[in-house]
């Protein structure tokens, strides 16, 4: 008579069943780091289903814990501790490390600007001579000298370096993790494409039309809904071989560079492997397209 041997995984043991009887289990320890070790394992978060909803009676049945309550209370433990270390690991990617600077410039750009407007506000260079002449009273003591003053200008340019500093560590990561995107689109506008993709991964997916678009949500809404316009071009706009060329032809420089980068990124995310000629077929097709709008 042949028996049906089914293979039970759980989160706190592996049971082995025969017609439905358990016949030997692999019973975990009650340590929360052997446990965890047991959740990250392959294949260990493909829990049988139609198990699940007994689970707490076969920990119970296996000796793994003495009472309900001590399992929900390792269950909990052991699921928050997990969902911590997935967090973590997913924020330690190098493309949402990029992510997180490319964002953190935006906000210093903006700090800036209300900074230095303040600053404008505070202590205009004209502001000063403007007033004397009108009074004619003798020249006070300049504010420049206020420490506050100083001290708020000097501020800005922290941020300045800053700025300046995080630009250049976006270029070194850049070059490390997406060196073909780095040659075709620029290492600062190469993070931006992959912030607004949601990582390197989404962005190798991503069809050459959509890269094109991309950052461009409200104009290509509104082409839909009332028949506007579509948009030529969205974040690749920053792009010298697309800002640099006549209005006419933008959108078809556009198109060629939203290619060329979607095949960067597949080769950057799937290969590994660098192609230093994607850039000179770029420019040598878009110079051929210029040449011919140029006779036409």
């Amino acid at each position: 008579m042949k028996h049906d041997m089914t293979y039970i995984h759980t989160w706190f043991a592996d049971f082995e069943a025969e017609d439905h009887t358990i016949t030997h289990s692999d019973v975990a320890t009650t340590d929360l780091p052997a446990i965890l070790v047991k959740l990250q394992r392959a294949g260990a978060m493909d829990l049988d289903k139609c198990y699940r909803g007994h689970f707490r009676k076969m920990a119970l049945q296996s000796l793994f814990v003495s009472s309900e309550s001590d399992y929900l209370s390792i269950l909990r433990a052991a699921t928050i501790a997990h969902a911590k270390a997935q967090i973590i690991e997913a924020f330690c990617q190098p493309d949402v490390h990029i992510t997180q600077l490319i964002d953190a410039i935006d906000d210093i750009d903006e700090a800036v600007n209300l900074l230095s407007e303040r600053l404008l506000e505070w202590h205009p260079p004209e502001l000063e001579n403007i007033t004397l002449s009108i009074t004619n009273a003798p020249p006070p003591e300049s504010r420049m000298g206020d420490p506050l003053v100083q001290e708020f200008t000097l501020s800005v340019e922290r941020l300045h370096e800053l700025r300046s500093d995080i630009a250049a560590s976006i270029v070194r990561e850049m070059q490390a993790l997406a060196p073909n995107i780095s040659n075709v689109a620029g290492e600062l506008l190469g993070a931006r494409l992959i912030a607004a993709a949601g990582g390197l991964e989404p962005l190798a997916r991503m069809p050459s039309s959509r890269i094109q678009v991309m950052g461009a949500s409200k104009a290509l809404f509104r082409h839909l809904k009332y028949k506007s316009k579509p948009p030529k071009h969205g974040l690749i706009f920053q792009h010298p071989l697309v800002r640099g060329n006549p209005v006419r032809i933008r959108g078809k420089v556009a198109r060629l560079l939203a290619a060329k980068i979607a095949i960067a990124a597949r080769l950057d995310f799937y290969s590994k492997e660098i192609y230093p000629d994607l850039m000179p077929q770029l420019e040598r097709r878009i110079s051929e397209l210029a040449s011919f709008t140029r006779r036409s």
